[in-house]
């Protein structure tokens, strides 16, 4: 009989079609157990059962009703599936058990109009003016405070990246050491000639910073009637990496033979294949794949990648003000540091620029939204699929969106964010400077 560690295991490999029976048969044993009950909910999630996940997570909260775990879990599903209204409500109820939880606050915050006199709000102010709120509280609080309170309350979002940062430090110098490695290995040639691909697949990578727009961009291409969404799945850079990196180096791609890159291929259409429905096309928002997307275009040649920038002072300002979990985008609690990623990514894009610039194409995220036809045909065209006017519609599309930017994609396409950052750039005045030219382009 599979183990809660047996069917969890599953989950991370991705296999959720196996683990899914294994969790259904667990709780026909353990009916009441709180924990295969929330792991049953994670499968049904998973395998794309939404309404049987929700279920699952009712069942929860009926056994456990004073706790807020339950409600919490439930509120985040709906928040992806973007029904706004019963997650607010969720979390309303959870912060009602416990009022001063920092991070039932933020979730509340990244789909409901807070204001600074919600009862919900102003009892968390109060903890954190006199000191008594835990550090791990401020940290989430930090972030919904300033959303609901505005610039008055910028400070609240300087202390929790402060406390963030110094609970997660990030190293430039780290990251620049390993963007030097990998191209060397990749200016390494002449290159292997790839194998057969994995034909009938079309994958089309979106990638760039977080919060320049991929999210948007995958929305509108997952519209279209022969393209699926997997979100971001992390499997480029895995796949390509457990090829590469050996012994705690990269291995020079003309060292490697076909089989070794016919083997990234391979764990990557393998991984994908894990995925609820990819399908014959689909879209893979990894964003860390410009890292690698020259050599994926290498081996997989009908992949296609799409590289969305924007102007970075939104990008920074949109990151900064967002908490990303622990161990991901360890750069974002910090001004120069989120300036300092964004140069070693634009390095990395002029990179490929130079060494394979037939392997991926560049949209703007601002040409996109001012007029959005123009840049939605040109995407298509560059996959090789067929005008279809849905596309022009992303928030009709009812794909769940696993990105802080559930809310924003289930609004018409838009303007309207374009120079946010104006309005605080006395308090971002550390990371234009750090930006330095990179601004250039949108000046």
């Amino acid at each position: 009989m599979a183990t809660l560690e047996d069917i969890q295991k599953l989950l991370k490999q991705g296999q959720a079609g196996k683990a899914l029976p294994l969790a259904q048969a667990l709780v026909r044993r353990r009916g009441r157990d709180p924990h295969a009950l929330n792991l049953l909910a994670r499968c049904f999630t998973a395998a794309g059962q939404h309404r049987k996940a929700l279920a699952s997570y009712d069942r929860l909260i009926k056994l456990a009703p004073k706790a807020p775990g339950p409600l919490a879990d439930k509120a985040h599903l709906l928040q992806l599936l973007g029904e706004m209204a019963p997650a607010e409500a969720a979390l309303r109820k959870a912060l009602s058990l416990q009022p001063l939880n920092g991070s039932l606050l933020r979730m509340l915050s990244l789909s409901s109009k807070l204001s600074p006199d919600d009862p919900v709000v102003s009892r968390i102010v109060e903890a954190w003016d006199k000191g008594t709120l835990p550090a791990e509280d401020r940290i989430h609080a930090g972030y919904a405070l300033f959303k609901a309170i505005g610039r008055e309350g910028f400070a609240y979002l300087s202390e929790a990246n402060q406390l963030q940062q110094r609970k997660a430090p990030w190293s430039e110098a780290e990251r620049r050491k390993e963007v030097i490695a990998l191209q060397t290995a990749l200016r390494s040639a002449p290159w292997p000639e790839p194998g057969p691909g994995a034909a009938g697949r079309l994958p089309i990578f979106v990638t760039g910073m977080p919060r320049s727009g991929t999210t948007l961009v995958e929305q509108i291409l997952s519209c279209h009637p022969q393209i699926n969404s997997t979100g971001e799945t992390g499997l480029p850079l895995r796949a390509a990496y457990s090829v590469l990196a050996k012994g705690g180096a990269f291995q020079p791609v003309s060292g490697l033979n076909q089989g070794d890159l016919a083997l990234i291929g391979q764990r990557y259409v393998e991984g994908i294949d894990h995925f609820h429905d990819p399908g014959v096309g689909f879209t893979d928002k990894s964003i860390q794949t410009y890292m690698v997307m020259g050599l994926l275009h290498h081996i997989l040649p009908q992949a296609r990648t799409i590289v969305v920038r924007r102007d970075p002072r939104d990008v920074g300002w949109s990151i900064y003000r967002n908490h990303f979990a622990d161990g991901t985008h360890g750069y974002s609690s910090g001004q120069v540091e989120i300036a300092q990623m964004h140069a070693i990514m634009e390095d990395m894009i002029a990179f490929w620029r130079e060494l394979r610039p037939e392997s991926f194409i560049e949209v703007r995220y601002e040409d996109l939204v001012r007029d959005p036809e123009p840049e939605v045909r040109r995407m298509l065209d560059y996959c090789g699929l067929d005008w279809d006017p849905a596309c022009l519609e992303p928030e009709k599309n009812t794909a769940m969106v696993r990105t802080l930017s559930a809310d924003q994609v289930r609004s018409p396409i838009s303007p309207k964010a374009i120079g946010g950052w104006r309005a605080y750039a006395e308090e971002l005045a550390p990371m234009i400077d750090a930006l330095g030219d990179l601004t250039a382009p949108w000046d």
